[in-house]
């Protein structure tokens, strides 16, 4: 009898200084009615959630892709409604999305067997909040729109584990391993 399949994804921590900054900001905004992301869960998703029965597998292709990239710096530049403003379903930080995650993601899929079912270019951005269904019109008109310079450098990705429940999705990382060259503090 085989194993239960598990919720996975591939993400990138938000590091103190991001998580820092995001706690920050949402002590600014704390009127907003909104699912707040807890500061542990803050993540760039770089493949999406997959069911698979043995997440060990892909813990030494994380590894070994790792091992081929640097610390990556990265700058949001703005917090605003997504992924659409008329019924935003979430507040995140965007930001220009550089040529790392693209590269990142091929060599993972390069590495996992895995059938990529999204064709998209990497769009950065950090979940900070969830909209709830009733506030989307509320939180629609006020067009949220804040400008931030948040510039962290990105240093580990991690395999998590996505477990749903009625209050949302909670996250467990699996596994976590540092970029190989990793810049100075």
């Amino acid at each position: 009898m085989g194993r239960a399949a598990r919720r996975v994804f591939i993400g990138i921590p938000a590091g103190k200084e991001l998580r820092e900054q995001v706690l920050e900001f949402r002590k600014r905004h704390d009127w907003l009615r909104v699912g707040w992301i807890r500061p542990e869960n803050l993540h760039l998703t770089v493949i999406p959630p997959w069911l698979i029965e043995n997440p060990e597998s892909v813990c030494t292709a994380l590894g070994d892709a790792a091992h081929h990239f640097s610390a990556a710096d990265v700058e949001f530049t703005t917090v605003s409604t997504g992924p659409d403003a008329a019924k935003p379903r979430l507040i995140w930080a965007t930001g220009k999305t550089t040529p790392f995650f693209s590269i990142l993601r091929d060599e993972l899929y390069a590495r996992i067997p895995l059938e990529r079912t999204d064709e998209r270019s990497f769009l950065l951005h950090l979940t900070i909040a969830r909209v709830m269904p009733d506030e989307q019109d509320a939180i629609a008109r006020m067009k949220l729109r804040v400008p931030v310079v948040w510039s962290p450098c990105l240093r580990t990705i991690s395999l998590y584990e996505s477990i749903l429940n009625p209050n949302g999705a909670e996250y467990r990382v699996l596994y976590e391993v540092p970029f190989a060259m990793n810049k100075q503090q």
